[in-house]
């Protein structure tokens, strides 16, 4: 029979056609979690917090020219122009546990950035930024599912339906 044929033809056409557009549509964010997996995550420099009052920070504020320097470079020279009449394991007591408690890393990771304490070790890191990532690969079975599970439907049901219209046609009599 032509109409049988002819409809198979036509949906081996649709089914590329569906399956072409899925995977056009899908590229982009498929990609990107596979580029995220990949990438590695780099440290930002750590400051203090916002709202934690420090001499240092406070110092920072009222004298933007020493935010070149480490936190230990702009400590040993307040101590030394400053406060050297005190002695130094106070000085340390005093201002520089301030500092040290104030601290955190701060590590950008797919464009964002994420705190941590500033003892956390590298694996701790690596296992709390990798909780945040997404399996690609689960993606990819989805969208296949959809790029070929739909069109197998779509010709289960024309398959069927031809089948169930053919118990209709007249039957033809030999003579």
């Amino acid at each position: 029979m032509n109409l049988r044929r002819g409809l198979f033809r036509l949906w081996i056409i649709g089914a590329a056609l569906f399956v072409i557009a899925v995977a056009s549509v899908s590229y982009p964010g498929i990609k990107a979690e596979f580029d995220a997996v990949e990438s590695k995550p780099e440290a930002v420099e750590s400051r203090p917090e916002a709202g934690t009052s420090t001499v240092l920070a406070e110092f920072r504020q009222q004298y933007p020219q020493y935010n070149d320097l480490s936190d230990d470079q702009l400590a040993d020279a307040i101590y030394n122009k400053f406060y050297s009449d005190m002695p130094r394991e106070q000085f340390n007591k005093t201002v520089a546990e301030k500092i040290d408690a104030s601290k955190t890393k701060m590590i950008k990771f797919r464009d964002q950035l994420y705190r941590f304490p500033a003892d956390a070790t590298e694996e701790e890191i690596a296992t709390a930024l990798k909780s945040t990532l997404k399996n690609p690969w689960a993606r990819v079975g989805r969208v296949a599912w959809i790029a070929f599970g739909i069109p197998l439907a779509v010709l289960a049901l024309g398959t069927f339906l031809v089948w169930a219209f053919s118990g209709f046609a007249a039957t033809t009599r030999p003579n």
